[in-house]
């Protein structure tokens, strides 16, 4: 995992050799503004995901009962790395670090499963969660990444090797 933020790394190898412009530099500056609320809402993360996923599955238990039945733990430990792996995108404020390394493999998973459908409907659960027990601020920090949770679990399975493929190209 790089250690800084994916959008920084390809600046700093652009600029190498040479000193970045004001422009340039203003994602820093606005990085180090939201840093302490970014930090504030990695440790509510860190503290209260167990209880999230508690209250979001009950609420999924409703719609699905058969998922869960079949399923309790499984969805227990991929809602609790996502969340892990959320806050640490968040964290570093990197969208993309957050997609490349858990949605589109876990979309490709469930999709393989057929699981997605309801997968999405879980993970909408959880967003309605966060929204009643976190603060405004955080789930204003949140909610990029639970928009991209939200449409890689809503692509059609036929479409997702095109968009693992777009991915991997997008990288090299």
């Amino acid at each position: 995992m790089p250690t800084i933020n994916l959008a920084w790394e390809e600046l700093m190898i652009q600029a190498d050799g040479r000193y970045l412009s004001d422009a340039e530099l203003k994602p820093f500056h606005q990085y180090i503004q939201t840093l302490p609320a970014r930090t504030k809402t990695y440790e509510i993360l860190r503290a209260k995901s167990p209880e999230l996923i508690k209250i979001a599955l009950k609420k999924f238990m409703l719609i699905h009962p058969e998922v869960m039945q079949q399923h309790s733990k499984r969805c227990i430990y991929d809602m609790n790395m996502a969340i892990c792996l959320m806050s640490v995108a968040m964290l570093r404020d990197d969208p993309r670090y957050f997609r490349e390394s858990l949605m589109l493999w876990l979309a490709n998973i469930l999709s393989a499963y057929q699981k997605n459908v309801a997968c999405l409907k879980a993970y909408h659960c959880l967003e309605e969660t966060m929204q009643e027990k976190l603060p405004s601020t955080c789930n204003q920090l949140l909610k990029p990444y639970m928009d991209i949770i939200m449409e890689v679990l809503d692509i059609p399975p036929k479409l997702m090797a095109t968009v693992q493929r777009g991915a991997a190209s997008a990288k090299g």
